[in-house]
């Protein structure tokens, strides 16, 4: 074999071992795929709560002493009685509705312990006159309608048919006035409660004193009026 063709071959093999032992080099040394990645260890995160704050959690030697669950810091409630009588003391509003809700407790809100027992005697007196009107409307009534059939009634031959109808008609119209003076009763006392609750904080004492002093007070179409002014002043 010519020297020639020989050192043509020698290269060639040369050259095919030195490619393929890159190659094999290149396919170890290929970087794994990253999903195929072991996980790694996770790093648990630093506190975010800053160190003053833990230092005061920390720190019991000057710290108060911590709320128990049954502790509050809100203010005791008052009672029913306190709030209404007490409290915001005098008030004609709770005076007015005392008085609406029951006949003479603005009276005793107001602390006039005379007036209850007199608005009581008149709702008394008032609630007999519409029973006593009643009870004679009806009975009357009845001695009507039997009289007009000429049927035995309680007041036969006292009165006659046109005597009850108009007797009837008088218990009746007193029955109505009776309701009527009921509802002013009450409207009357409850109006008073609330003026009397009013005129609690006016001052009535000696130092009060009136001055009348004359002004003059101008009128559009003439010339300007005289005139007195009155002025309450406290000395």
């Amino acid at each position: 074999m010519p020297e020639g063709v020989f050192l043509t071959m020698k290269n060639q093999i040369f050259y095919t071992v030195l490619l393929a032992v890159a190659g094999l080099g290149r396919c170890l040394g290929q970087v794994p795929d990253s999903l195929l990645k072991t996980p790694q260890v996770p790093v648990f995160q630093q506190d975010t709560l800053p160190k003053d704050s833990l230092l005061v959690a920390t720190d019991t030697s000057t710290a108060s002493p911590a709320l128990s669950p049954t502790d509050s810091v809100a203010p005791k409630k008052r009672g029913f009685f306190y709030r209404t009588f007490k409290s915001d003391y005098p008030n004609p509003n709770k005076a007015l509705y005392l008085s609406l809700a029951f006949p003479g407790g603005g009276q005793i809100y107001n602390k006039r312990w005379w007036k209850p027992p007199i608005i009581w005697g008149g709702y008394v007196a008032l609630i007999y006159s519409v029973q006593y009107n009643t009870s004679r409307y009806r009975r009357l009534q009845d001695a009507y309608l039997a009289e007009l059939h000429h049927q035995p009634q309680e007041f036969s031959g006292i009165y006659d048919a046109g005597d009850l109808k108009l007797l009837r008609d008088q218990f009746d119209k007193n029955k109505q006035l009776s309701y009527i003076g009921l509802f002013a009763l009450h409207l009357v006392q409850s109006a008073e409660a609330f003026v009397d609750c009013h005129l609690k904080t006016f001052d009535v004492s000696d130092d009060l004193s009136l001055r009348l002093k004359p002004s003059l007070e101008p009128t559009p179409f003439s010339a300007p009026a005289l005139g007195f002014g009155v002025a309450f002043s406290v000395r």
